[in-house]
């Protein structure tokens, strides 16, 4: 992790913590498309952050939703309105977006009437294929969505509280070649740079960053055949942890990239 500028105002900081992926229209060309990547971000982060920063939801959700979608009172409104003190990120990865419309979203749609995909119109993959079925690596998207968010909630102070990578099968390897994870140095080495722009030269205020994961660890449904740690736990043998080259090399790449800490 690395800090800079984060002076907790009164004893402690409150802020909410939110995942979201990037999004790139499945066709370039296509308005629709276009109109969809808008669409997919406030459906899956404004629908939790506008209440706070704007005090609504946002408009593309309430034009689908309709009166689905419940109103603020104007005490709710004073109440949650700028009531947290920094912005939490989770951010993996990016997706290319393709628009379902002109056909109307289904009852169940929480998603913005349109599909995740990870190849483009062209075939063009959206990054390399991880053990992670949902993940593939875009350093400039990570970039793109800092900037979003900070233009959308008026530039606030933003800790990227998760970020990383699995690798294929690399829960195959054994020790202690399963050490030299540097598909996942290149994730880092490439994401905090691309994190570093966003602040040196776009103006986006991130004063933190933590990767996942210090440990390989359960993971959800993959369960432990997925490996995010920069240190490799031996699940067979006593729970030893040995650290991979990525929990050094990540040390070197903040300092190079955002200053010593």
């Amino acid at each position: 992790m690395f800090r800079s500028r984060f002076k907790p105002k009164h004893g402690g900081e409150i802020g909410i913590t939110l995942n979201g992926d990037y999004g790139y229209p499945w066709d370039a060309n296509n308005p629709e498309d276009i109109a969809a990547v808008e669409r997919k971000l406030e459906f899956a982060i404004a629908w939790f952050a506008d209440p706070i920063y704007h005090g609504r939801y946002p408009d593309s959700m309430r034009a689908q939703l309709g009166d689905r979608l419940p109103t603020f009172t104007d005490d709710e409104i004073a109440s949650i309105k700028g009531s947290n003190d920094f912005y939490g990120m989770n951010h993996y990865c990016s997706h290319f977006i393709k628009s379902r419309a002109p056909q109307p979203a289904p009852l169940t749609d929480i998603e913005g009437n349109l599909e995740c995909l990870f190849f483009d119109k062209d075939g063009t993959p959206v990054g390399k294929e991880t053990q992670s079925p949902w993940l593939r690596p875009n350093a400039p998207g990570f970039r793109k969505l800092l900037n979003w968010i900070s233009e959308r909630y008026d530039h606030p102070r933003i800790l990227v509280t998760e970020f990383g990578t699995s690798i294929k099968d690399e829960n195959e390897l054994k020790y202690p070649e399963i050490l030299n994870d540097e598909f996942r140095c290149e994730y880092f080495r490439t994401y905090i740079r691309a994190m570093a722009e966003a602040i040196a030269q776009d103006g986006v205020d991130v004063f933190g960053a933590l990767c996942w994961s210090l440990m390989d660890n359960y993971e959800w449904s993959e369960g432990y055949e997925t490996r995010f740690g920069v240190c490799y736990v031996d699940y067979d043998g006593g729970q030893k942890r040995y650290p991979k080259k990525s929990a050094t090399d990540t040390k070197g790449i903040f300092e190079q990239y955002m200053g010593k800490a």
